[in-house]
């Protein structure tokens, strides 16, 4: 049998990230999220590993891996990860990529649902399958969209060359929404791409960061708002999570713990597609189906949490309140899909 490295929140339940009858077939060997190491007990008897974004997965740690074959992270992104040493070690990596981009998109309305903008242009900045997701729904509410996204650009001819300088020269906007990877060097790097020159050709506009902690200049973006420079500020991904810093969580329009992507549904898709590529990798039969894990779990909910704008108020409320609370406001947070509803 198989032996699967896999996060305590995971096996507790407290991530509400998936059913663990989708672990059948597998020898489960827990993890605290933050403390593993090779040191960790039975660590290196690991053929698998399960996890979220809050462990990081090194070439160190790798090395002290040697039987591990497959990595699956209950996540779109990777930038937890080392993804350029996995091959290295031989090993196969599965994610959830693109399952949370409805949930996203369901953000992203709220967030500008909450706040004014003085014009419906909106500006798109990373349109993979979250961008996708949230250029249909901005279409269908009549706004003007923009995308920008010069790596897809890069890779498909059809897809219009326009750099993120290019684009802030063509505003005024009433919004730019950041669905980018967090990448820290190459040609396409993003690492602080909104920084405080750029934000500084946003007059007005309302910003919006559910992207990754860090694609954002923060303490600029806190300033500009606080002089009234930016029109709005909304911000789901933190520097620093989960304790980021206390002036954004305080000052700015909306704040949540990292939950753009984290629906019902979303969740359970993320997980369900970087299971199945786990299983498959292992030689393992499927393990259930994601309709009936979200019917399942939809059952259990009382109606009254599932509101997806309630949900988000609430938690952009907690968060203000107890900022130490990240995690567990994080993990308590409900609510079901509403674009695909409506």
């Amino acid at each position: 049998m198989p032996r699967l490295l896999v996060d305590t929140a995971v096996l507790s339940g407290a991530a509400n990230s998936l059913p663990l009858a989708w672990l059948d077939g597998l020898e489960l060997l827990p993890f605290a999220p933050r403390d593993l190491t090779p040191q960790t007990p039975r660590a290196g008897e690991a053929d698998a590993l399960l996890v979220r974004t809050a462990t990081r997965v090194d070439a160190a740690l790798l090395a002290g891996l040697p039987r591990l074959r497959a990595l699956a992270t209950l996540s779109s992104g990777t930038d937890h990860l080392d993804v350029a040493a996995l091959p290295a070690h031989g090993v196969s990596l599965h994610t959830g990529h693109g399952g949370n981009a409805v949930a996203v998109a369901d953000w992203v309305d709220w967030a500008l649902s909450r706040l004014p903008l003085q014009n419906r242009r909106v500006l798109i900045v990373g349109v993979g399958a979250v961008g996708t997701a949230v250029t249909q729904l901005l279409t269908a509410h009549g706004l003007d969209v923009t995308l920008c996204d010069p790596p897809r650009a890069a890779r498909e001819a059809d897809f219009a060359p326009l750099t993120l300088d290019e684009a802030l020269t063509q505003g005024p906007w009433g919004a730019v929404t950041l669905h980018v990877p967090k990448v820290s060097a190459g040609p396409h790097a993003t690492t602080n791409l909104l920084n405080r020159a750029r934000l500084l050709q946003l007059p007005g506009a309302v910003v919006l960061n559910a992207a990754r902690g860090g694609v954002l200049d923060e303490v600029a973006a806190l300033e500009l708002r606080q002089t009234g420079h930016l029109g709005g500020l909304a911000v789901d991904t933190f520097v620093g999570e989960p304790r980021p810093l206390a002036a954004l969580l305080q000052h700015a329009d909306l704040v949540t713990p990292h939950i753009a992507g984290h629906s019902i549904e979303g969740k359970l898709r993320v997980a369900h597609r970087a299971v199945a590529g786990l299983r498959v990798a292992l030689h393992l039969p499927p393990a259930g189906t994601l309709a009936t894990a979200i019917a399942d779990v939809l059952a259990c909910c009382d109606d009254t949490d599932l509101t997806p704008f309630a949900a988000l108020d609430a938690a952009n409320q907690a968060l203000r309140a107890a900022p130490q609370q990240f995690e567990a406001i994080r993990h308590g947070h409900r609510r079901v899909e509403h674009f695909l509803r409506t």
